[in-house]
C-alpha cells in the first residue's frame, strides 16, 4: 500500500495508537474503493490481516471509519489551503499552489477520494452535515481568492461561485483517470493542469488588447497586480541575442536566468496591467537575493505606496516571487498615463 499525501501531512502527529488507527483508515478505504459501502467489517479486517475484534477496538462501525475517512480528507484541504493563501502572495500564485496541492492530494490518494466522490451517500444524515459544512467552508475560501484577484485585478471579472465550482469539478474528476503508473507523474499532472485551469481566469495582459491604462486620480493606494511566467532555455537564448551575454548560455550547469530578464517583467506589468498603457517608468531600483534556473515560475508584484497627484507620479513596491519564494525586490517611480490610451494606441 503507497504512502499518500495524507498519510505525509498527519504522520508525524500520531502516537503508536493512533499510527494502527491510522492503518485501518487506509486499509478500509482501499476495500470501499473496490467493492462500496457493502463491504464488511469481515473484508476490512481481512485485507489487513487482522481480527474484526481489532477494527473494533478503534471503531464503533462500519460508519464510524466511512466518516473519520470523509473528516480526515476535509481536514488536510483545509490545512492545506489555509498554508498557502498567505496575504503577501499575489493571489493568482496563491490559487495556482491550492490547485496543484489539490490535484496532488488526488492523484497520490485515488482510494480515499474514490470514497469521498462515491459514497458521501452512505453517511448518516448528521455526518453528512459536518461533512458539508467543511466542504462549504473550502469552497468559500477558494471564491473569497478568487472575489480578491478580480478586486485587485488579477482574474476576469467572473461569477466566482460558478467559476469554483467548475474547476473544482475538473480537478476532482483526476480520480477516475489518473494512474500512478501512466505516462506522466502526479507532479506533472499536477503543474499541467493547475497552470490550465488558472488561465481560464487571469487578465494575462498580452491578450488583453483593448485594456485602457489607469490615470492618476483613478488609481488608490494599496492597489497591486502582477504578472506570471515560467522561464525556459529559448528565453536564455533570446535574451543572449539581444544583450550580446552569451555566457549565460554557455553555464549549462546551472542554466541560470540572468537578473535583467527576471527585472523585466516588472515593465510587462507596469506598462501593461497597473498603471497600464501610456504609462512611464521614471525611475527603478531592484535588489536581487536569490538566482532563478530554467524551469522556475516567476511571479512580478507591483503595489501603489504613494501618490502625487501635483507631479502626476506613483511610487511603487515592486517584488518577485519564484514559486513563492521571494527572490528580489525594489522600488520604481512611475507618471501613469495623461490621458487614457489603449494599447492597440501604442
Amino acid at each position: 500500500m503507497n504512502e499518500g499525501i495524507f498519510d505525509k501531512h498527519i504522520k508525524g502527529t500520531l502516537a503508536a495508537e493512533e499510527k494502527r488507527k491510522q492503518q485501518i483508515l487506509d486499509t478500509a478505504a482501499l476495500v470501499f474503493a473496490r467493492l462500496g459501502y457493502a463491504a464488511t467489517i469481515d473484508q476490512i479486517a481481512e485485507e489487513m490481516g487482522v481480527t474484526k475484534g481489532h477494527i473494533y477496538y478503534y471503531f464503533n462501525s462500519k460508519q464510524d471509519i466511512l466518516f473519520q475517512i470523509f473528516r480526515q480528507a476535509m481536514s488536510y484541504f483545509l490545512a492545506e489551503i489555509a498554508a498557502v493563501n498567505t496575504p503577501d502572495l499575489p493571489p493568482d500564485y496563491r490559487l495556482k499552489a491550492i490547485f496543484k496541492k489539490h490535484i496532488m492530494a488526488i492523484c497520490e490518494n485515488r482510494a480515499i477520494m474514490t470514497v469521498f466522490m462515491d459514497l458521501r451517500r452512505d453517511l448518516l444524515p448528521d455526518n453528512w452535515r459536518e461533512i458539508a459544512a467543511s466542504r462549504n467552508r473550502y469552497e468559500n475560501l477558494l471564491q473569497d481568492l478568487i472575489r480578491e484577484g478580480m478586486e485587485k485585478g488579477y482574474f476576469t471579472a467572473i461569477n466566482e461561485k460558478i467559476v469554483s465550482y467548475t474547476l473544482l469539478g475538473s480537478i476532482n474528476w483526476v480520480y477516475v483517470w489518473f494512474h500512478e503508473n501512466g505516462e506522466l507523474r502526479s507532479e506533472e499532472v499536477a503543474d499541467i493542469m493547475a497552470e490550465y485551469l488558472l488561465r481560464g481566469i487571469k487578465k494575462w495582459p498580452e491578450l488583453d488588447i483593448a485594456k485602457t491604462g489607469k490615470t492618476i486620480t483613478e488609481l488608490s493606494i494599496g492597489e497591486e497586480a502582477s504578472f506570471s511566467k515560467s522561464f525556459t532555455e529559448k528565453d536564455l537564448h533570446n535574451y543572449s541575442g539581444i544583450s550580446g551575454d552569451y555566457l549565460t548560455i554557455d553555464n549549462d550547469a546551472q542554466k541560470v536566468i540572468d537578473n535583467g530578464i527576471i527585472s523585466s517583467l516588472i515593465f510587462t506589468v507596469i506598462k501593461m496591467i497597473l498603471p497600464g498603457p501610456g504609462s512611464i517608468v521614471v525611475e527603478t531600483t531592484f535588489r536581487h537575493h536569490e538566482q532563478v534556473n530554467v524551469g522556475d515560475a516567476v511571479t512580478a508584484k507591483v503595489k501603489i505606496a504613494k501618490i502625487n497627484l501635483q507631479k502626476n507620479m506613483v511610487e511603487m513596491e515592486l517584488s518577485w516571487f519564484n514559486q513563492g519564494n521571494k527572490v528580489a525586490e525594489g522600488f520604481a517611480l512611475v507618471q501613469p498615463p495623461v490621458k487614457k490610451l489603449k494599447t492597440g494606441n501604442l
